[in-house]
């Protein structure tokens, strides 16, 4: 009888440490020392060709915006020319075509006379107005005392 318990121990202990071992060498690596690889930050000439298509005026004021935007920084740089048009405020704006647009950012404000022909500028943006401008939704209107908007035109983006 005691050769047959001692027997049946040694054979349980065998096949403990059997089962101890295999869950030991089993186990997978945990995903903490996994690197995450970030999307590389892209940058973005702007332009926007702003004219009378599209607000139904008769307008024959033309101007363009230049820029650049930088997903790292979220900067957006601009440089706007204008010509035929004396523009009471100048805005920034985002939205679908045919709307009104929410303010962005006012640009410019005319206190009564054309004071500048070249207008540039740097807005930093928030989350919300990143996505709506990589979006293509953001919008340049020139307003007189005539019309609101005389003239406006749409950002476009190009990756660099």
């Amino acid at each position: 009888m005691k050769v047959r318990k001692s027997r049946l121990y040694n054979v349980l202990g065998v096949v403990l440490i059997l089962m101890v071992v295999l869950s030991v060498s089993c186990k997978k690596e945990s995903s903490t020392g996994e690197t995450k690889i970030n999307p590389p930050v892209k940058s973005y000439i702007i332009t926007a060709r702003i004219d009378k298509k599209g607000t139904n005026t008769n307008a024959e004021g033309t101007g363009i915006l230049k820029g650049t935007y930088d997903e790292g920084t979220k900067q957006l740089t601009y440089t706007l020319n204008f010509e035929k048009i004396a523009p009471t405020i100048i805005t920034l704006r985002s939205g679908t075509k045919g709307s009104v647009g929410e303010l962005v950012k006012e640009i410019y404000k005319s206190n009564g006379q054309i004071s500048e022909l070249e207008i540039t500028g740097r807005l930093n943006l928030n989350p919300l107005q990143e996505r709506n401008l990589l979006k293509g939704l953001w919008f340049v209107a020139m307003n007189t005392v005539s019309d609101a908007p005389d003239i406006s035109g749409y950002l476009t983006l190009k990756q660099k």
